[in-house]
């Protein structure tokens, strides 16, 4: 019987302990909810100098309510777009959040068929409120890089529908021209038919899946980068039964493999530089 009760009573204060532990993790948790941290306003807590409120507002950390979690309402600017371009890309994320909170096109933005709470991935479904929408879209998406490992811009936090900053990094010569072939069909043939030449010194410059969907409005359902000799530059292969997408983007990964006259397979449609 006295082991039971002892049996009983360590289990009663290990419960304890594990039920203090949780709430300790819990509180410590970094996230940006009113339920948690303040009582009237949520703010983009995690950035380091200026932070913008749930009502738009943009101000200095020293002029937060750390109670409250708002903006100073006489020392905020409220809806600050300042630094950021007509593309609705900003080089700061608070300033684009904030910017984002005071943009009217940001509602119809939300009821976009193909608008996801993370670009062109349906499965994650849509936006529930402005506050969301701005300080989700906002953030950095591989949209808004070149081969993931740089962005194209320095203005890469956008609140745009589909989140993709202009590519300042990779900018054509004026006179050339983007063209996708026919299936199967060579760059010689597509260029000779847009009344052009094949400029094969040029497939460096285009063989980007950012440039093919730039150029092209293929819309890129995945980049590959792979070394097919038998493609001989970059190319696109459509996919059926696709809503938000038409198909694969693919990057020659071996220069010395970039031709003009070779003909493929007419699974692809090549992307050529045409002058």
């Amino acid at each position: 019987g006295r082991k039971s009760l002892f049996c009983a009573a360590g289990l009663a204060v290990l419960a304890v302990a594990l039920a203090s532990l949780c709430g300790c993790v819990r509180a410590a948790r970094p996230v940006t909810a009113t339920s948690t941290w303040f009582v009237d306003c949520d703010n983009t807590i995690e950035t380091r100098d200026n932070v913008t409120d749930n009502q738009g507002r943009l101000c200095s950390r020293d002029k937060l309510n750390y109670y409250t979690g708002c903006c100073d309402a006489a020392e905020a600017h409220q809806h600050d777009c300042s630094r950021c371009k007509a593309n609705e890309c900003c080089d700061r994320y608070e300033h684009c959040v904030s910017c984002c909170m005071g943009t009217d096109a940001v509602d119809t933005y939300m009821t976009e068929p193909g608008v996801f709470k993370v670009a062109l991935h349906p499965e994650t479904g849509h936006w529930e409120n402005r506050w969301d929408y701005c300080t989700g879209q906002c953030r950095t998406t591989p949209l808004g890089t070149m081969y993931e490992n740089s962005y194209k811009d320095d203005f890469k936090f956008c609140y745009s529908k589909f989140p993709a900053p202009e590519l300042t990094l990779g900018k054509l010569p004026a006179d050339l021209k983007v063209v996708m072939g026919l299936r199967g069909q060579s760059c010689t043939t597509a260029c000779r038919a847009k009344g052009m030449t094949c400029a094969p010194e040029h497939f460096e410059k285009i063989n980007f899946c950012e440039i093919i969907q730039e150029h092209t409005d293929f819309r890129c359902r995945f980049c590959k980068i792979k070394a097919m000799q038998e493609i001989a530059g970059p190319v696109v292969q459509y996919m059926a039964g696709q809503e938000f997408f038409d198909g694969t983007c693919i990057q020659e990964r071996q220069m010395d493999h970039f031709s003009c006259d070779q003909d493929i397979s007419e699974l692809y449609n090549r992307i050529c530089p045409c002058v």
